[in-house]
């Protein structure tokens, strides 16, 4: 499939299901006003009446399923009573979604594991003692494991929202690479507003959405990215307990740190490895290899 005639994926002729369809930069306006901003907003209020929690900790993440959940309903209202259209059709549509998900899991844990691997190979990384009032080892275990749901829906939704609903408006009406960067720029925006993004942790979340592009428009569907991007999320955040995005969490089965003479560039600093260039060779790798699987597929279309 050529780039520049993404309608022949299943994932983009989705958004033709509309009656009513909805111009690119009011998608992305959207997108950001109300599915992250202001969601986000209202939602964390409303939370923080019923459970104040710190930052980082077990209640805190439980937040973010929420505010998360909130995105996604504003975005079903707008295709429902707006673009008059089924939810599904912003790309999750599969005969087999739990394979795909699960597969997408896999990849996404093996990318931050690799990373941290090297990391650790090369002196950038030390295993740490858990910190003081924090959840680790055995007893994290049930916790961790129970926090896999929080992150589906997190990942999820940035995958519905980005890779999904903006990608496919986008490829109706804008040239191919166009609509492909289009996504992959509000993403790092949306990290510059909400994280204070870094240069090399902004290149490389462009880069992960653009990988995460080409493997929802090979696929026809939301279901492996949305894979991908929670299994990186859950094992860096939970399983190996180093900062996601610069969000340090309190619950980790094993607990990761970078050295003190470790330079920020290599290591990613208190941002986390995102801001690494070793997530930039490992991302830039993966990205390389989703591009080459998507220009070698036909027409792609995700069985109903």
């Amino acid at each position: 499939m050529n780039v520049e005639n993404l309608r022949e994926s299943a994932l983009v002729r989705g958004a033709t299901e509309t009656s009513r369809p909805t111009a690119w930069w009011l998608a992305a306006m959207l997108i950001f006003g109300v599915g992250v901003v202001a969601v986000g907003l209202v939602v964390s209020v409303l939370y923080g009446m019923v459970l104040a929690s710190t930052p980082g900790s077990l209640g805190a993440q439980w937040m973010e399923f929420f505010t998360n959940a909130g995105a996604l309903l504003a975005l079903w209202l707008w295709l429902r009573f707006k673009e008059r259209r089924a939810f599904a059709s912003v790309g999750f549509r599969d005969s087999a979604p739990l394979r795909q998900f699960g597969i997408g899991l896999l990849i996404g844990a093996g990318m931050i594991t690799l990373s941290l691997l090297i990391l650790l190979a090369t002196g950038q990384y030390q295993l740490a003692p858990s910190p003081a009032q924090a959840l680790g080892g055995t007893a994290a275990l049930l916790p961790v494991v129970m926090l896999l749901v929080v992150w589906a829906v997190q990942s999820s939704t940035e995958e519905t929202l980005m890779r999904g609903y903006l990608l496919q408006t986008a490829a109706l009406q804008l040239p191919g690479w166009l609509a492909i960067l289009l996504p992959g720029l509000l993403f790092s925006a949306v990290h510059f507003a909400t994280e204070g993004i870094l240069p090399v942790a902004g290149i490389n979340i462009a880069v992960f959405a653009i990988l995460a592009s080409f493997v929802a428009l090979r696929q026809g569907s939301l279901w492996m990215a949305c894979g991908i991007h929670t299994g990186w999320n859950w094992f860096q955040g939970n399983v190996f307990n180093v900062p996601v995005s610069g969000n340090a969490y309190t619950t980790g089965i094993v607990h990761l740190r970078p050295v003190d003479t470790a330079p920020q560039w290599l290591s990613g600093g208190a941002f986390g490895p995102e801001n690494s260039v070793v997530v930039t060779l490992v991302w830039g790798v993966a990205a390389l290899v989703a591009y080459r699987r998507f220009r070698r597929c036909g027409h792609t279309a995700a069985p109903q």
